[in-house]
C-alpha cells in the first residue's frame, strides 16, 4: 500500500488490487475512521438538527450530529459524545438504526446510526473546526425538507426517514 497524501483525518492510497474475476487494477482508497450519527427525537416529534458550514463543499448544510469514533471508543459512546459535543443535548436513551458504508467505491468509512429519545439539556463543546447553528424542525418538517431539497445529507435523510418509521409503529 502506498500512502499518497495524508490529511487531518483521512489519508488517500493508491493500490494495485486483483479483482475476484482475476483482473489487476488500481484502486483508489480513502482511509477514514468509522463514525456515528445521532438523530435526537423528542416525544412530540420534535427533533433537533445541525445548520453546520461544511468547507469541503464551501456551504451551509442542514444535517444531524455525528463525527468519528474515537480510538477505544464504542460507536455508542461517540454518539452520545457528539450530541452533546455538537448540539448541547444528553442522551439518555439511544435505538440504533442500523449501519452501513457512506462511499464504498472509494472510502472505508462505516458509520453508525442511531437515536436519542426524549434527550435532555447539556453544554454545547464545539471544535474551533467547528461551525454550528442548531435548530428544531418538527419530523414533518424535517421530512418536506428532505422532498425539497433542504436536506442534502445522506446520514441525516437516512435518520429522519427512520425515526418516522420507527414512530409510526
Amino acid at each position: 500500500m502506498k500512502v499518497e497524501c495524508k490529511g487531518r483525518r483521512v489519508k488517500f492510497v493508491a493500490e494495485t488490487t486483483v479483482l475476484p474475476n482475476g483482473n489487476t487494477i488500481l484502486v483508489d482508497r480513502v482511509l477514514f475512521p468509522e463514525s456515528a450519527a445521532i438523530l435526537p427525537v423528542f416525544s412530540d416529534r420534535r427533533v433537533f438538527l445541525l445548520r453546520q458550514y461544511r468547507p469541503s463543499i464551501g456551504r451551509w448544510i442542514i444535517e444531524a450530529p455525528a463525527g468519528v469514533v474515537d480510538e477505544g471508543e464504542t460507536p455508542e459512546e461517540a454518539a452520545r459524545r457528539e450530541l452533546e459535543e455538537e448540539a448541547g443535548l444528553i442522551a439518555d436513551k439511544l435505538i440504533k438504526i442500523g449501519y452501513g458504508y457512506i462511499s464504498p467505491g472509494y472510502s472505508t468509512e462505516l458509520l453508525h446510526l442511531f437515536l436519542a429519545t426524549d434527550p435532555s439539556r447539556g453544554q454545547q463543546h464545539l471544535e474551533k473546526h467547528e461551525v454550528i447553528e442548531v435548530r428544531e424542525y418538527t419530523l414533518e418538517e424535517a421530512y418536506d425538507m428532505i422532498k425539497n431539497g433542504g436536506i442534502v445529507d445522506i446520514k441525516t435523510i437516512t435518520l429522519v426517514l427512520g425515526a418516522i418509521q420507527l414512530l409510526s409503529k
